[in-house]
C-alpha cells in the first residue's frame, strides 16, 4: 500500500497537506471550544480532528514547525505507528512565562485589548505541528549477552553524555 489515507474523525477537521518541495504535512487544531489554553511549563494534547492508515513500512513523526517553534510551543513527542487508526493529538509543550491561547479567529474579534496583552495568542486556523512520514528499517531482532555485546565493535564504547569531549 504506497499510499497515505487520511480521514476526518471530526466534520471540522482539516485533511493535511503538503507541497512537494516540504518535508511534512501541515496539522491543524481541531476542537469545539472558542480557545484552548496552555499554562506556562505546561503540556497539553491538542486534538487534529485527523486519523491516517499507511504501510507498515512507514512511522509518522509529529514534529514543531518553524513558526510554531518561534512562538514557543514546544511539540514534545508524537510516533504515530502505521496500525493506528485514532485521533492525531499533538502533545504541544508552552515554553512560555504566559499562557498561550490556541484561539478562533471569531473568538479573538471579543477579547480586549487587556486580555490580549497578558497572553501570547496562536491562531486556531494556523497548522500546529507538522506530521513527516518516514521509512521505517524492518530488522530481525535478536538477545544476546551483554558480553557479547560489548565485542561488537564501537568506537564509543559505553561512554556517556559528554564522553566525546565535542
Amino acid at each position: 500500500m504506497d499510499k497515505l489515507f487520511w480521514a476526518k474523525v471530526k466534520e471540522d477537521a482539516i485533511i493535511p497537506t503538503k507541497r512537494e518541495e516540504d518535508a511534512g504535512y501541515d496539522l491543524y487544531p481541531c476542537f469545539e471550544e472558542d480557545y484552548l489554553r496552555i499554562d506556562p511549563l505546561t503540556t497539553k494534547l491538542v486534538p487534529l480532528g485527523v486519523a491516517s492508515a499507511f504501510d507498515s513500512r512507514y512511522v509518522m513523526f509529529l514534529k514543531e514547525r518553524g513558526s510554531s517553534g518561534t512562538k514557543g510551543l514546544a511539540q514534545r513527542s508524537g510516533v504515530i505507528d502505521s496500525g493506528y487508526r485514532g485521533e492525531y493529538m499533538a502533545p504541544i509543550t508552552n515554553v512560555n512565562d504566559k499562557p498561550i491561547f490556541i484561539v478562533k479567529q471569531e473568538a479573538l474579534k471579543s477579547w480586549s485589548q487587556q486580555e490580549k496583552e497578558n497572553c501570547l495568542i496562536y491562531p486556531y486556523e494556523k497548522a500546529i505541528c507538522q506530521g513527516v512520514l518516514l521509512v521505517m528499517p524492518q530488522l530481525e531482532s535478536e538477545e544476546i549477552s551483554y558480553e557479547k555485546l560489548q565485542e561488537i565493535a564501537s568506537l564509543r564504547k559505553t561512554g556517556k553524555l559528554g564522553s566525546s569531549g565535542k
